[in-house]
């Protein structure tokens, strides 16, 4: 999969910029503050319909302004596909090969993409959410239901937190409705979870040994309901919430759910969040972004779009020509970087950066 043009309007620093890219090593280089990471993050949302920096899409307009759209041709399967997103008058609309698309669900996946920066590191050493939100959006790019199950059930706890909330006579009733219904979604919502951890354990797991010269043991387990074993937490998940009803009740709050379940790193049987060093937490991060891309080929036939944001000065040298010697093999790699010089001999394209404006090395 790969990106073959980009045109951005009223996007972050961008006003209307075309872009060209072509197969293999793609970089941009330039100083800070000029708007590499806006190309990145405009092709990322184009893709997925969400930013991984912001959660508003207001921030993602130009000074001044109150849309933007973002258009991309792309290729899958020797196939071109051209995907659009605007955002105007607080609507978001998305169509593929100019046919508006209903729900995001009908769009996310069709060309599949794998982020990676250093703000990654809180994967491993951030809390329960930052785990959940990767696991997430990855799932929604192999299995489009997804974002329709984390949709519904979050419509759920919220009905349920609201009616929580004011307490009034009759509750109980009312709370086994709402109960019923975060078991039914929230079930699938940890086994498609539970699932894709297994597989991205086992990939992460051989690349890590490769990185660490066989001296450590990566794991990756997803813990839900207290549980370590999928079908102990399907089978427990009804009769906690039943337990839970009456605390929940006089706590005001939901206490039970995929909500807040969480995924746990190891190294060597301990915590990589606890006992882990940086370069070993890096480690982890680069061994699942590269287990990612391995997961989807084997999903989808064929690499995924790879984006790097200025990972290269947070590596040390042995992850850095690890890296590079992975990525070689992709069809389609995005990097930004300040300094290209050690990079320029693996470039296919080279592009400069400098206050919103892009151009091609000569």
């Amino acid at each position: 999969m790969e990106i073959q043009w980009l045109h951005l309007k009223f996007f972050r620093n961008y006003l209307d910029q075309e872009v060209l890219f072509q197969s293999g090593l793609n970089i941009l280089q330039g100083e800070n503050g000029q708007g590499k990471t806006n190309i990145l993050e405009g092709i990322y949302y184009l893709l997925t319909g969400k930013s991984y920096r912001v959660h508003r899409e207001q921030e993602l307009m130009s000074w001044g302004e109150n849309e933007f759209h973002l258009h991309g041709d792309f290729l899958v399967q020797k196939r071109k596909l051209r995907l659009e997103s605007h955002y105007k008058e607080k609507r978001k609309i998305i169509k593929i090969n100019q046919v508006p698309c209903r729900k995001l669900s009908e769009y996310v996946g069709t060309v599949n993409v794998v982020f990676f920066s250093p703000d990654d590191l809180a994967m491993v050493k951030g809390g329960p959410a930052e785990r959940r939100r990767f696991l997430d959006l990855h799932i929604a790019q192999h299995h489009s239901k997804h974002i329709q199950l984390l949709n519904a059930y979050n419509k759920v706890i919220q009905q349920k937190n609201a009616l929580l909330k004011r307490g009034q006579n009759g509750v109980k009733s009312q709370l086994e409705l709402w109960n019923e219904q975060m078991v039914r979604i929230g079930s699938e919502i940890i086994k498609n979870r539970w699932e894709f951890t297994d597989l991205l354990s086992q990939k992460s797991q051989e690349v890590y040994g490769q990185i660490s010269s066989g001296r450590e043991k990566l794991t990756m387990e997803y813990h839900s309901l207290g549980k370590e074993n999928l079908s102990e937490a399907l089978e427990v998940f009804p009769k906690l919430m039943e337990e839970k009803m009456a605390l929940e009740m006089e706590r005001k709050m939901i206490l039970v759910g995929p909500h807040r379940d969480d995924i746990l790193f190891k190294l060597n049987d301990r915590s990589a969040r606890l006992y882990g060093s940086q370069g070993q937490q890096r480690s982890i991060v680069l061994s699942t972004k590269l287990a990612e891309l391995e997961v989807i080929r084997q999903n989808k036939g064929e690499y995924p779009l790879l984006l790097l944001d200025d990972v290269l000065s947070e590596l040390d040298e042995l992850r850095r020509d690890y890296l590079l010697d992975y990525v070689k093999d992709l069809q389609q790699t995005i990097i930004t970087i300040t300094s290209a010089e050690t990079l320029t001999p693996r470039a296919s394209l080279m592009l400069k950066v400098e206050n919103g404006q892009i151009r091609r090395f000569d």
